[in-house]
């Protein structure tokens, strides 16, 4: 009888889930209004994972992107996408998992092999972007996570297409990875100016591995016991093809820009609501979130099941930390570990999401429920004469390493803010009220520890990513933004419970999925979040390459339709 509970439990919506066909090639695509992908029986493919290519070898691995067709479920035509791959028989989305060694630097040579004359979804020219003079599909890849020289970090003005024209910042094809950071998992991904959405949402991204055997905890589930992840969403017609908005929330401001693009269709290393069978034993799950805007909140079906957390963006955790929930934001990764043999063979796990869209005060009705799942676990014998391995989860992951602070530590004060039109639809996204193209304002220097106080004045989480360094987050604290606002009536300088004060809470600790080391972190709305940040190597030492030099680095929302409208910054370091 349990059994039959858990499977009815989280299958009895998905009848919801069988909907009409989509849209025809001629119709518009109206923001956040996109018709349903067409009906689809969910779990009917098995989770895959994309091959590896070792990039420890000190010889050039060469990586293309390509146009080609590739089908998400066997009952869906094939559809049409952007993928890396060492040629175009082998590219595919997420591209192949590129595994380095710390301590030994690797070389990618990233080329542009596709031939269209405009990309295939629509291209909002009313935004800052690449736009290049002889038509074509601009790229750059940038290394999410990376400690890298800025000529090899994926700026954004450093794209290229096929026909060789190049952006302003644009210097080499070939970049070296110095993997000088602990072992975590980084991913990759386009980052072109004005059209990262695109080129994301079209399929270019890909995970990349940064091993170190003699730091890595024993005994952790390894081999065929241990996955590597990439969830997207998509909307899709009827024929195939990705729904994306032709006509924006303000077409007379942005012709068919829309604030947030979420999909009805979760795709799991390219697979549509694949399955996965499970022996009752611990599995591990390395996991980065490749969506355009949407947050999973994620938790599993059965309650004996929970998430045991050793990793994060950053790395591995200082000490394990058990969740019945994880919220995982746009471009951040989760390292986790589920223990099956709570569970016996012949139990259905599933892997659930409630996120919101917006996060986190979205209306639950935007979320329907096709996105409210994202992997069924089969639990199942093992075959006769097999021994199910034993493993752990240490107490101790990693050696503990904290940033110091002291009252001479630079304070940077950032805002998020939001423009709208006549009618309250909004037009973009700023930080600190200024566009991608305004002079640098970020200049820190070299080998110095700074503060960032990130003030949310918008009503929605902006998932905020800051290319070179990871950082720790301090604290997040409540404020009074209608006080804020109307200027001198209160301020942030002076601390709760100060009347003068605009807090109006203490400084409270970060959430669970804020804990350890952090390339993205979330702002929420109505908050102001403080990140640590020290412009050095993890481990506190100077950089063996300069950091200084080059176009420089970039800090923005992972929210990607609003990086592509200006939600993004410059950042240049400078020595002292």
């Amino acid at each position: 009888m349990e059994k039959r509970v858990w499977i009815l439990f989280s299958l009895c919506w998905f009848g919801s889930l069988l909907i009409r066909g989509a849209v025809a090639a001629d119709e518009e695509s109206l923001c956040q209004a996109l018709d349903p992908s067409p009906q689809v029986q969910p779990f009917l493919e098995e989770l895959t994972q994309p091959p590896v290519i070792d990039i420890s070898t000190g010889q050039q691995v060469t990586l293309g992107a390509y146009k080609i067709k590739q089908k998400f479920h066997p009952d869906l035509p094939e559809t049409t996408i952007y993928a890396y791959g060492t040629s175009l028989e082998t590219a595919s989305s997420p591209g192949p998992i590129l595994v380095a060694r710390r301590g030994i630097e690797s070389y990618v040579r990233w080329e542009n092999h596709i031939e269209d004359e405009e990309h295939f979804l629509s291209v909002d020219r009313t935004l800052h972007w690449a736009n290049p003079q002889k038509g074509g599909v601009p790229l750059v890849t940038h290394l999410h996570g990376g400690e890298v020289l800025s000529e090899a970090d994926g700026h954004p003005d450093a794209w290229y297409t096929s026909n060789g024209e190049m952006g302003p910042a644009f210097t080499t094809l070939n970049y070296t990875y110095a993997n000088s950071q602990p072992p975590s998992l980084l991913w990759y991904h386009d980052h072109t100016v004005g059209i990262t959405r695109l080129n994301m949402l079209a399929g270019l991204n890909g995970l990349y591995l940064i091993n170190s055997p003699e730091e890595e905890p024993r005994n952790l589930p390894n081999g065929e016991f241990e996955r590597l992840i990439v969830i997207q969403d998509k909307q899709l017609h009827a024929d195939g093809r990705i729904n994306f908005p032709t006509v924006g929330v303000s077409p007379g401001v942005h012709p068919n820009w829309c604030p947030e693009y979420y999909g009805d269709t979760i795709i799991v290393n390219g697979k549509a609501w694949p399955f996965m069978n499970v022996y009752p034993t611990k599995y591990r799950f390395r996991m980065v979130n490749a969506a355009n805007a949407r947050f999973f909140v994620m938790n599993l079906s059965h309650p004996e099941l929970s998430f045991h957390q050793i990793g994060t963006d950053g790395g591995y955790l200082d000490e394990p930390l058990t969740f019945t929930t994880l919220t995982m934001a746009p471009a951040e990764r989760l390292d986790f570990i589920i223990d099956f043999s709570k569970v016996g063979p012949g139990t259905a796990v599933f892997l659930n999401n409630s996120g919101s869209v917006p996060y986190p005060d979205g209306d639950p009705a935007f979320t329907p429920p096709s996105a409210q799942t994202l992997i069924k676990f089969n639990v199942v014998s093992p075959p006769e004469n097999f021994t199910l391995p034993q493993f752990e989860i240490p107490s101790t992951l990693a050696k503990s390493i904290n940033i110091t602070t002291s009252k001479d530590t630079r304070v940077r004060r950032m805002t998020l803010t939001e423009n709208a039109d006549e009618n309250d639809n909004p037009t973009g996204s700023l930080l600190n009220g200024l566009r991608w193209r305004d002079p640098v304002t970020e200049t820190p220097e070299l080998n110095s520890t700074e503060i960032w106080e990130i003030i949310n004045l918008t009503e929605d989480a902006h998932p905020i990513h800051i290319h070179l360094v990871a950082f720790k987050v301090q604290s997040q604290q409540a404020f009074d933004t209608a006080r804020y606002y109307e200027g001198g009536n209160c301020t942030i300088d002076f601390p709760y419970p100060d009347p003068r004060s605009c807090y109006i809470e203490d400084p409270q600790p970060p959430e669970n999925h804020h804990l350890g080391w952090k390339d993205t972190a979330t702002v929420y709305p109505g908050k102001v979040t403080t990140f640590v940040l020290r412009w050095t190597t993890r481990d506190g030492q100077e950089f063996t390459f300069d950091a200084t030099s080059g176009p420089g680095y970039v800090w923005h929302c992972h929210i990607l339709d609003h990086e592509d409208n200006d939600m993004m910054r410059p950042l240049k370091l400078i020595r002292g």
